[in-house]
């Protein structure tokens, strides 16, 4: 068994499940609800015993015991019915509340959490994680209250009859509290470790999922199936070890609950002998004493359901306690439209410092290339000037106008960029054109940015035209497809500013031609910044920047970095040669 989950030393905190509630947005009237009606039931469930007491008891009139007990029998099983309904409706509303709470929270997250967290996992977090939390509320928070009057109100009956037997009750009833708050703390860790398993597995899986591609091409397909096979065998191992806890919980609730009713039946009887009870207040007595075993025991239960779920409470507190990025601090962006200008930017990977004070200065109005060679910090310059990453130290300018100080939401709104990955979604052509645009382009506007960068024959010739599927992940379309489709997208934003990031190196010659073309007619007298990695791209640029070890190495026109930067000639001599 997996004995370090069994006895862990940290159990969670209560301090971030009511914090985390109070950001969740409850069904506060849905819930008051619930426990009104939960009252009611307690009420008519008091009633409804002495009158089955009286029953029992020998007493058969028909108006004063049968009717009556008949009546609220029927009233207990309508105000179950509505009590269930109540129950339901809650936990599908706390459900959803606490999933759009996680949703909007990841996605106002800064690209490091990411990189810091596997993304998969958040599926386990927002799914899993989020429905322990809510019938943890519904079983575990509410039930205090109903439980707490439920009892309060039996022990009131019972103290009716004599005071006595009810502190006799009082004394025998904690016994199931005390086991299931150890079984509990021991259910905690176990749970936790399911749950922490369960998400590994999820992420493996919709990984390679994913990428099957690659483990065909590879041929890994036995390699996968081992690994995904022991990913199984330790989350099994962890619900076996659950199965080993709750299996011991079993004989152990149960021998208590046979000493308890023997305790509880010897007191009653005792005090029945002597006269201080008659037969109809004994049965009664039994009768709510029963239930009051039954209540607690089965609060106890979900106790140990709460001390399981506080992982998921941890889990789900850790995402809500990240930083945001604050995307409307600042002001708005208006335009952008001069020189971009770094100056001592020093920025890190952990501790792998890139860049220790870069200064560059990319020309406003002109497309402006990056070169340098693999991990020289190309990419990552443009993430900073679409601030996807904070800087460590220095300034990045347009205009004169630091960037910090303009709202993110503006500010990106103002910028386009294409990354490496040319993401699309699953949906439609026009969904994928369209997405992040705060307004709807007619087809007419669609057809001439789709047909500038060369895509709008294949878009006629689908059946369904823009509105035709392109698969998850853009999966129906070839990477050249998909890279057109994204310099579209960008295009159609009319930014101030473009970034691109290699965007048409799955394309062939013919349409990086078209696409250049496109992007040279539609952002004239605007900023363009790319990454270069051929000399046929490098073509295309007014400015050429050479970044070399996170430092600007050579700067200017074409024919003055291939004079000043020995890395640039090399790569258009290995590329057909060097041209002016």
């Amino acid at each position: 068994m997996e004995q370090n989950a069994l006895f862990r030393k940290r159990y969670g905190s209560f301090r971030r499940f009511f914090v985390m509630l109070g950001k969740a947005r409850l069904p506060y009237l849905w819930i008051v609800g619930y426990l009104a009606v939960s009252a009611l039931i307690a009420n008519v469930s008091v009633s409804t015993t002495e009158y089955s007491a009286a029953l029992f008891a020998g007493q058969v009139g028909l108006f004063a015991v049968v009717l009556p007990y008949l009546f609220f029998t029927l009233l207990s099983l309508v105000i179950g019915s509505i009590s269930s309904l109540t129950s339901n409706l809650c936990l599908a509303r706390i459900d959803r509340n606490l999933r759009r709470m996680v949703w909007k929270k990841v996605v106002h997250l800064p690209l490091q959490f990411y990189e810091a967290n596997n993304p998969k996992e958040l599926l386990s977090r927002i799914t899993t994680d989020v429905t322990s939390i809510s019938t943890l509320i519904m079983q575990v928070l509410l039930p205090v209250f109903t439980t707490a009057y439920s009892s309060l109100l039996m022990l009131g009956r019972v103290s009716s009859y004599d005071q006595r037997l009810m502190w006799a009750l009082v004394i025998v009833l904690p016994v199931n509290i005390l086991i299931s708050f150890v079984l509990g703390r021991m259910r905690f860790g176990v749970a936790d470790l399911i749950n922490r398993r369960n998400a590994q597995l999820t992420a493996a899986i919709a990984e390679r999922a994913n990428n099957m591609l690659l483990i065909k091409s590879m041929g890994t397909e036995e390699k996968e199936a081992v690994a995904g096979e022991a990913r199984m065998k330790a989350s099994y191992q962890a619900e076996v070890t659950d199965l080993w806890v709750r299996g011991l919980a079993l004989p152990i609730n149960a021998i208590a609950s046979a000493l308890q009713s023997v305790a509880i039946i010897l007191a009653g009887r005792a005090f029945y002998s002597t006269g201080a009870l008659d037969l109809t207040q004994w049965i009664a007595y039994y009768g709510f004493a029963i239930q009051l075993t039954n209540i607690l025991s089965n609060y106890c239960n979900s106790w140990s359901n709460f001390k399981g779920a506080q992982g998921s409470v941890d889990r789900v507190s850790q995402i809500m306690d990240e930083r945001e990025e604050p995307l409307d601090e600042g002001c708005a962006a208006e335009v952008l439209r001069g020189n971009i200008s770094l100056r001592d930017v020093c920025f890190s990977y952990g501790d792998t410092a890139l860049f220790t004070g870069l200064n560059a200065e990319i020309p406003a109005g002109k497309i402006t290339a990056i070169v340098g060679p693999s991990g020289s910090g190309k990419t990552t310059l443009l993430n900073l000037i679409d601030r996807l990453y904070p800087l460590a130290k220095g300034t990045i300018a347009v205009d004169g106008r630091d960037i910090a100080g303009i709202s993110l939401h503006s500010f990106r709104q103002a910028v386009g960029y294409v990354t490496q990955e040319s993401v699309m979604y699953s949906g439609t052509i026009r969904q994928n054109l369209l997405y992040g645009l705060d307004r709807t382009p007619d087809d007419r506007e669609l057809d001439r940015v789709c047909e500038a960068v060369g895509i709008l024959d294949f878009v006629q010739e689908q059946p369904e035209g823009y509105d035709t599927p392109v698969g998850e992940a853009g999966a129906s379309l070839s990477g050249g497809q998909r890279q057109r489709f994204s310099v579209a997208r960008a295009l159609l934003q009319k930014s101030d500013i473009l970034l691109l990031d290699e965007a048409t190196a799955a394309m062939d010659i013919s349409g990086k031609d078209c696409v250049w073309k496109s992007i040279r007619t539609l952002m004239a007298g605007k900023t363009v910044v790319y990454v270069a990695h051929d000399a046929q791209t490098l073509q295309n640029a007014d400015w050429i920047l050479v970044l070399e070890h996170g430092t600007v190495t050579a700067a200017g026109d074409r024919q003055t970095v291939l004079q000043q930067s020995a890395f640039c000639r090399e790569m258009m001599d290995l590329k057909g040669g060097a041209s002016a």
